[in-house]
């Protein structure tokens, strides 16, 4: 058998010739394999604004430059107890955006307000629940309702809803039934014994709520002068079944439209909180006695600015605020698992007291 290559074809009739009683066979050999396309590197790929690879908002609470700010808020309560509240940050700016058809707020401030419930034995004495009203109002009533668009308001808020983790029980019942009837009337004997039962069950499902909406600041002059989105009010439950009481220390977020850059605005602040003891909850009148009421306070200053800046600022008007790459429920810091609703979505975390 003859084995020759292909490059040669007068070669191969030249040896056909000479052995023409053999057969030959041609291996072809493969051609040589072509520069693989080069891919691009992980690095060179174009990052989508969703991409959790992509910078993080610098704007985010950022957990180095955090301190102790003033305290707008400070009560003492059976057992123990105590709720405070503090500002964390305070910055100005404006709200401006081509992508809505409201008008822009030249003086716009991001508020964002640290609660503290702190129970030193929580098994004796826990933080049921809670009502947190927040108002901002002028420092004098406006003297006629014409003028209520001067007046301070709140443009957003968060949280709108916000859910802890779920909680799962079974419930099961059984219900049953059952008795006799005799009749003797000898020689005949009758007996009738009739029974009967049903069962079943269900699954029921707790977790801790938070839920805040903005209403009219309702005026002590009548509803002519009612401030519209003057006030926010946040209600807070703890799981049931878990029992674990509210949750420790959260920061909630919030800005503030004023009419000028030195309006001198108040900021009221009320916490009403259900304390559950051993047997039963303190009742209202215990802790309306004076020993229990909020200690008074500084107020907010809303011309001075408190904690991390937002970036980046544009000149004499600050950080428009509807630039924020995050959603607005993101600047609410809660430790734990949290689902927020409405507004926000999930945002993983270790687990929630429930």
């Amino acid at each position: 058998m003859g084995i020759r290559d292909n490059s040669d074809g007068r070669d191969a009739a030249s040896f056909t010739m000479k052995s023409p009683t053999m057969a030959m066979v041609t291996i072809d050999r493969p051609a040589a394999p072509g520069p693989a396309p080069t891919l691009p590197k992980p690095a060179e790929r174009t990052k989508q604004p969703s991409d959790p690879t992509t910078t993080p908002d610098p704007n985010l609470v950022n957990p180095r430059l955090l301190v102790n700010g003033a305290c707008i808020y400070e009560r003492h309560l059976p057992g123990d107890a105590h709720i405070t509240a503090h500002v964390q940050r305070l910055q100005h700016g404006f709200y401006s955006s081509p992508a809505v058809s409201n008008q822009d707020y030249n003086h716009v401030d991001f508020l964002g307000i640290t609660f503290v419930f702190h129970s030193p034995n929580t098994l004796a004495h826990r933080f049921k629940a809670a009502t947190i009203r927040a108002s901002v109002h002028g420092t004098r009533e406006q003297s006629s309702s014409s003028n209520r668009t001067r007046n301070p308001r709140f443009l957003m808020h968060a949280p709108h809803l916000l859910y802890g983790a779920v909680s799962p029980e079974t419930l099961q019942w059984n219900y049953s039934l059952s008795g006799s009837l005799g009749v003797s009337d000898l020689p005949l004997v009758a007996n009738l014994s009739p029974s009967g039962g049903m069962n079943g069950r269900y699954k029921r499902y707790e977790m801790m709520r938070i839920q805040g909406s903005v209403r009219s600041l309702k005026s002590p002059r009548g509803r002519d002068f009612d401030v519209e989105g003057g006030e926010i009010v946040w209600t807070l439950e703890e799981n049931s079944l878990q029992r674990s009481g509210l949750p420790r220390e959260f920061t909630f977020a919030l800005l503030v439209s004023k009419p000028r850059a030195e309006s001198r605005i108040q900021f009221a602040l009320d916490i009403d909180p259900i304390l559950q003891c051993w047997w039963a909850n303190y009742p209202g009148p215990l802790l309306a006695l004076p020993r229990y009421k909020p200690v008074r306070r500084r107020p907010v200053d809303f011309r001075t600015e408190v904690g991390q800046r937002f970036e980046p600022l544009t000149a004499e008007k600050g950080f428009n605020f509807a630039a924020l790459e995050s959603s607005f429920d993101d600047y609410v810091h809660m430790p734990g698992r949290k689902f927020s609703s409405g507004v926000g979505a999930y945002i993983p975390g270790p687990m929630l007291p429930r």
